[in-house]
C-alpha cells in the first residue's frame, strides 16, 4: 500500500522520506503524476532510473503472460502473474536491529558494507564523520544537515560534481597522495573526535571553493583588478576541460579567500596551469600520467602546509620549475597546432580561444569578451579548398560583425569593413593584398610560433 488515510481522513503516504522531496511523492508515489518540472540531484536520478526498471520489468511481464493465453484469458494471464510478484514481494523478509546508541548504529553499516555491494568513500566517509559527530536528539541533526547541504551545493552545479571526487581533491589538497580506493582508509586513520568538527567546517567551505573552480562567477574573490585571474580559471575548467589540477587550485582558492596569497601569486599559479595544459594536452595531445596527478597533489599539499608568506613564495618557484620541465617540443606543439581545423567542434571551441588569447596578447588594453566572439573565415567558405577551415583563415570578432555586416564579402571588402568598425588587425592581414592558400598556411605557421614562444610560453 503506498497511500492510506489518518485518523482525521486525510491521505497519506505509507513511506516518508527526509530526502528526495518532493520528487519522490510528486513523481512516483502519486497516482496522478506531477505533470510540471522539478530539479533532481543524483539521488532523484537513481530512484527515477529504479522506477523506469521496475516500471519495464511489470510491463513486459504482463505482455509475456498475455501473449502465452488465447485472447479471452490475458486478464487472468496478467492478473495471475502480478498475483506471482506480489507474493514474492510479501515473501521478502526485512531485518530491523534496534540499538541502545548512535555509534552501534554506524559500526553495524561499516560492518555490513563489508559483506556486500561496496559503497563509494563518500558513503563511507560521511558514516565515519557523522558517528564522531552524534546528534544532540531526535529532533535535531545538524552534522546530518550539513553534510546533506554541502551535497546539494555540488549536485546543483552546472556540471553535477560527485561526492567522492570533491572528497578526494579536497584530501589531496592538505595530506599526502593517496588514491580513491584508499581515501577511506586514510580519512578514518586521520579524522579523529578531537579535529572532526573542524574538519567538516572546512569541508562545507572548500565545497563552495571547488564548486567555484568551474563556476568562479560565484566566488566573491574578484574584482577590476584581478578579473584576469577569474578569466584563466574559467578558461581551465571551461575550455581546457582540466580537473586533474583541481587539488592545487582549491589549495589556492582556500589561502586566497583567507587573504593569504596575493592577485599576483594567484595569477602566475593559474596562468602556469592554463598555459601547460593548453600546451601539452589540449593542443599537443598528450597524455596527463599518474605522475601529473601526482605533482598537482604534491604541490598542492605543500602550498597549503606552508609556515608562512616566505614559504609561500618558494612553493610557486618550485612549482614553476617544475611545470618547466614538462612543457612539450616546439616541434611537437606546432605540429599538432595546425591540425586544428574549424569543422571539428571540439576544435573550433578551442581555435576560438586560442584566437582570442592572441588578440588580448596582442592589444592589451582592448576589453574583449570571449563569449560573444564569433570565428569569422578571412577567405569565404564558398570558395572551397582545404585550408579553408584552418586557424590561418580564422579571426576572432565580436559577434556583432559576423553574418550580416561581413557577410560573404571579398577578403579586400571584409578588410576595410573591420578597420571601418574599429576592429584592430594583425599586421599580417592588414597589409596583405590577397588572401589564399600560402597567406594561410603562413599565418597557420606564425600563430603556432607565437602561441608558443609568446602566448603560452612557460618562462
Amino acid at each position: 500500500m503506498i497511500e492510506t488515510r489518518d485518523l482525521n481522513d486525510q491521505a497519506q503516504f505509507v513511506l516518508k522520506t527526509e530526502t528526495s522531496y518532493p520528487y519522490l511523492q510528486a513523481k512516483i508515489q502519486s497516482l496522478e503524476k506531477e505533470k510540471t518540472e522539478i530539479d533532481i540531484g543524483e539521488e532523484e536520478k537513481a530512484i527515477s532510473a529504479a522506477y523506469k526498471l521496475i516500471y519495464s520489468f511489470i510491463d513486459q511481464g504482463v505482455k509475456d503472460a498475455a501473449s502465452k493465453v488465447d485472447p479471452a484469458k490475458v486478464k487472468v494471464a496478467g492478473k495471475k502473474w502480478l498475483e506471482g510478484v506480489r507474493d514474492k514481494l510479501l515473501g521478502l523478509k526485512v531485518i530491523s536491529i534496534t540499538l541502545d546508541n548512535q555509534d552501534d548504529a554506524y559500526l553495524i553499516f561499516e560492518t555490513l558494507n563489508t559483506r556486500g555491494k561496496d559503497l563509494t568513500a563518500a558513503d563511507l566517509a560521511k558514516n565515519h564523520l557523522l558517528r564522531l559527530l552524534p546528534s544532540k536528539g531526535k529532533a535535531i541533526d545538524r552534522p546530518k544537515d550539513h553534510w546533506v547541504e554541502m551535497q546539494s551545493t555540488l549536485e546543483q552545479a552546472n556540471r553535477p560534481i560527485q561526492m567522492a571526487t570533491f572528497l578526494h581533491h579536497y584530501w589531496l589538497s592538505k595530506h599526502p597522495f593517496t588514491t580513491e580506493k584508499e581515501l577511506f582508509k586514510a580519512i578514518k586513520s586521520e579524522v579523529s573526535a578531537t579535529n572532526v568538527r573542524a574538519v567538516l567546517d572546512e569541508l562545507r567551505t572548500d565545497s563552495d571553493l571547488y564548486r567555484g573552480i568551474a563556476e568562479p562567477e560565484r566566488l566573491a574573490l574578484w574584482n577590476k583588478g584581478n578579473r584576469d585571474v577569474e578569466d584563466s580559471l574559467r578558461c581551465i575548467s571551461d575550455v581546457l576541460n582540466i580537473q586533474i589540477a583541481n587539488p592545487l587550485l582549491l589549495t589556492v582558492l582556500r589561502l586566497f579567500s583567507a587573504k593569504q596569497l596575493k592577485d599576483g601569486q594567484v595569477r602566475e599559479i593559474f596562468w602556469l596551469v592554463e598555459r601547460y595544459h593548453y600546451l601539452y594536452t589540449t593542443i599537443s595531445n598528450l597524455p596527463s600520467s599518474g605522475g601529473v596527478s601526482k605533482m598537482y597533489a604534491a604541490h598542492a599539499r605543500a602550498l597549503a602546509t606552508a609556515a608562512d608568506a616566505n614559504a609561500r613564495g618558494l612553493c610557486i618557484n618550485e612549482f614553476k620549475k617544475k611545470i618547466k620541465t614538462k612543457a612539450p617540443a616546439r616541434e611537437t606543439f606546432i605540429t599538432r597546432f595546425k591540425a586544428h581545423n574549424y569543422l571539428n567542434a571540439r576544435h573550433k571551441e578551442i581555435i576560438g580561444y586560442t584566437l582570442w588569447k592572441i588578440y588580448k596578447h596582442q592589444n592589451p588594453a582592448v576589453d574583449v569578451d570571449r563569449q560573444s566572439q564569433s570565428l569569422e573565415h578571412l577567405l569565404s567558405q564558398s570558395t572551397g579548398g582545404a585550408a579553408i577551415h584552418s586557424i590561418g583563415n580564422l579571426l576572432g570578432v565580436p559577434a556583432k560583425y559576423n553574418g550580416e555586416v561581413l557577410a560573404a564579402n571579398s577578403f579586400a571588402q571584409k578588410k576595410a569593413l573591420l578597420i571601418q568598425h574599429g576592429y584592430i588587425l594583425e599586421p599580417q592581414i592588414a597589409a596583405a593584398t590577397s588572401w589564399g592558400a600560402a597567406e594561410i598556411e603562413q599565418r597557420t605557421n606564425d600563430l603556432a610560433e607565437l602561441a608558443y614562444d609568446q602566448v603560452w610560453a612557460i618562462k
